[in-house]
C-alpha cells in the first residue's frame, strides 16, 4: 500500500499492452525464510508462481520444508520488488519475490482482503526506486497459474513447514480483482 497515497493525484490510465504505465517501485532485501515467516500475517493474497527455474532445484534454507513444490521458490527469495499503480479500475499493488540471480520466484498481489498493516510491515525496510513509465511487457508476469492463498507456517519438531490453503472467505471485490489480474497475466485462476 506504499504507493496508493502517492498516486492520489496521478493521472489514471487503463492497463493495456499499447500504453506505458506509470508505477511506483521500491525494493526490500529479504531472505526467503524471513518472507515465509511473514506470509501468514498477510491473510488472503493472490499468488502467481513463476515457471520452474534454477531455484527449484536449489536446496531449501536450513530448518524449512514446504507442503507442496510450488511454494519452494518463495524460500529462495533474496529481494522483494514492490510495485504499485493506479489503473482504470483502481489501485493495484504487488510484490515480485526475486531470487539471488534476479529471476522471479512468485508474484503476490494485494487484495482488499489482505491485512494492509501486515503488508506495510513486510515492506518497512523498503528503499524507493526511481519512478519511470514501464511498458506492459516489462510489467507482465510469466506465471504458471494464479491462486488465491492464505499461507501458514507450522512447526514440526525443529522444522518449519510452509503451507497454504484457499482463503476461507473472500470478498466479491477481491475475487473480481483476482480474476482480472489472472486474465491480464493470461493464466488460469485456480479455484480451491
Amino acid at each position: 500500500m506504499f504507493g496508493w497515497l502517492a498516486h492520489a493525484f496521478a493521472s489514471v490510465r487503463p492497463f493495456s499492452a499499447a500504453v506505458d504505465v506509470d508505477i511506483s517501485r521500491c525494493t526490500v532485501a529479504m531472505r526467503g525464510d524471513e518472507l515465509a515467516a511473514c506470509l501468514p500475517l498477510l491473510g488472503s493474497v493472490l499468488c502467481l508462481p513463476a515457471p520452474r527455474g534454477a531455484h527449484e532445484t536449489a536446496p531449501l534454507p536450513p530448518g524449512w520444508l514446504v507442503e507442496r513444490r510450488e511454494l519452494a521458490p518463495l524460500l529462495h527469495t533474496h529481494e522483494l520488488m514492490v510495485s504499485s499503480m493506479i489503473g482504470a479500475d483502481g489501485p493495484r499493488e504487488w510484490i515480485d519475490a526475486m531470487d539471488a540471480g534476479g529471476h522471479l520466484c512468485a508474484r503476490l498481489h494485494l487484495l482488499p482482503d489482505t491485512d494492509y498493516l501486515a503488508w506495510d510491515a513486510l515492506l518497512v525496510r523498503s528503499r524507493a526506486l526511481p519512478s519511470a513509465p514501464l511498458s506492459a511487457q516489462r510489467l507482465a508476469c510469466r506465471a504458471t497459474h494464479a491462486e488465491l492463498l492464505h499461507f501458514r507456517v507450522r512447526r514440526i519438531g525443529v522444522l518449519n513447514l510452509l503451507e497454504s490453503a484457499p482463503p476461507q472467505t473472500l470478498s466479491p471485490l477481491g475475487r473480481g480483482i483476482a480474476h482480472e489480474v489472472a486474465r491480464t497475466a493470461a493464466v488460469a485462476l485456480a479455484t480451491g
